[in-house]
């Protein structure tokens, strides 16, 4: 390998430190929630659309597959291509500067999304912002993979993807409160405006890598020689390609709760607005838990064993996609409808700190932001984006079959991949553990 990109150990799991970060503690727990309202916002800017799916559908008359192409290839296509560059600048560039423009990009962007009245417009806005979003995510955890000890970084990584289901949530009861009052194109036009002004708190962001050093990595990397080194990282660890893997299937069964909205209205019979708001306080109370549940737990297990992390995710997915299929049979008479939603929603956020803390631990040092890009990249293109397509065109072909539940069938073939995952866990697990052992 690369003496270049060679693995930097700066830890050792399971020794003990006074700090659980480096440097100032104080300014390091403030970047993280910084950096996690950044990342709400993020997520909140991305499924607004989904959130409003019942409104945009009809409004611009819109097919199943035509919104599931705009929340997924769509925007994804863009995203995480974009994203493979931004990962690799972030690795050499001030990274705090790279995501104020990310963030007034791509909000900006939201903001015009209000003026949209056709799918090919909304195409090219989805298109642009997710160029704009793809900045945020590698150039955030790798500052926090500098910032925090390797064996509380799914705790930190779990923590900054609290934007997930506070986002998502937040999207979802502004559809269904402020939406009702003002109408979507409004309710776009102000979450563009608010991230616009966040921007400027980024020029206060300190880079804590010294810039002379990142200015030296840039000289001896050239941004041209990203894909060779991503196949050298790939190549020198099959337990991080199965990371990938695993994470991808995971991605996909997810990206599948694409129509979850239209589900709850058109087969479960809810009231539109009723099924916004419930979506929207079940993303918050169980994906918060969810993320900091799964950051502490594996953490904690990481410290008992070599790939805890690892075995940490096949046990939770074992034990709770199971009940995924279970909801998806349930009627909203009863409490288990409701418990089985709050118990997925937390799977859905559970595996988020682990993953992406497994990666920053698997990879070296100098490319954390280059590796978690490209595996945002595999996640969201062949993850979110195919999950989405699958279930929106499966959808559309059991309703032309005029099957009564057409969503419900096609949400539980999507899932299957969810259990596919849990054999990529444990194999990595396995080689981490055989690979300490041959070096004790």
């Amino acid at each position: 390998m690369n003496s270049q990109i060679a693995l930097e150990k700066d830890d050792t799991p399971g020794t003990s430190s006074i700090s659980s970060v480096y440097g100032n503690r104080g300014r390091t727990i403030m970047l993280l929630v910084f950096l996690t309202l950044l990342n709400i916002l993020n997520f909140a800017d991305r499924f607004l659309m989904q959130g409003f799916a019942v409104d945009m559908i009809h409004d611009l008359q819109l097919s199943n597959l035509e919104f599931t192409l705009l929340t997924g290839f769509v925007f994804t296509t863009f995203y995480t291509m974009m994203g493979l560059f931004m990962g690799a600048l972030a690795d050499r560039i001030h990274r705090p500067r790279l995501i104020a423009i990310g963030i007034f990009s791509w909000s900006a962007l939201t903001a015009a999304t209000g003026f949209a009245n056709n799918f090919m417009q909304l195409s090219l806005l989805r298109m642009f912002t997710g160029v704009g979003e793809a900045t945020l995510t590698p150039a955030a955890l790798g500052l926090l993979g500098d910032r925090f000890k390797p064996h509380h970084r799914a705790f930190a990584a779990g923590f900054y993807y609290l934007g997930a289901p506070i986002g998502i949530g937040m999207a979802f009861i502004i559809a269904g409160t402020l939406g009702a009052a003002i109408g979507w194109r409004n309710c776009f036009f102000t979450l563009g405006a608010i991230g616009v002004v966040l921007t400027g708190f980024l020029l206060f962001l300190r880079e804590p890598r010294e810039e002379q050093q990142a200015k030296q990595a840039a000289s001896k990397r050239p941004i041209t020689a990203i894909y060779k080194e991503i196949l050298q990282t790939l190549r020198a660890s099959r337990a991080l390609c199965l990371l990938i893997l695993g994470g991808v299937l995971v991605i996909f069964a997810q990206g599948t709760f694409v129509l979850d909205q239209l589900w709850l209205v058109q087969e479960r019979h809810m009231n539109q607005k009723s099924a916004q708001q419930l979506a929207g306080i079940m993303f918050i109370s169980g994906g918060v838990l969810g993320s900091l549940l799964g950051g502490y737990l594996a953490d904690l297990l990481q410290a008992r064993r070599i790939g805890g992390r690892l075995w940490f995710l096949a046990l939770i997915y074992l034990l709770g996609v199971p009940v995924g299929y279970i909801y998806r049979l349930l009627d909203t008479t009863g409490m288990a409808f409701y418990i089985c939603m709050f118990i997925g929603s937390m799977m859905i956020t559970i595996g988020y700190g682990p993953i992406f803390a497994c990666l920053q631990d698997l990879v070296p040092a100098q490319l954390r932001s280059t590796m978690t890009a490209f595996m945002i990249l595999c996640m969201t293109l062949f993850g979110t984006s195919l999950g989405n397509l699958t279930v929106g065109g499966l959808a559309d072909v059991f309703r032309a079959a005029s099957d009564s539940a057409p969503i419900t069938k096609a949400v539980m073939v999507g899932m299957t991949p969810w259990l596919l995952a849990i054999p990529c866990f444990v194999l990595a697990a396995r080689m981490m553990e055989n690979k300490a052992e041959l070096h004790d």
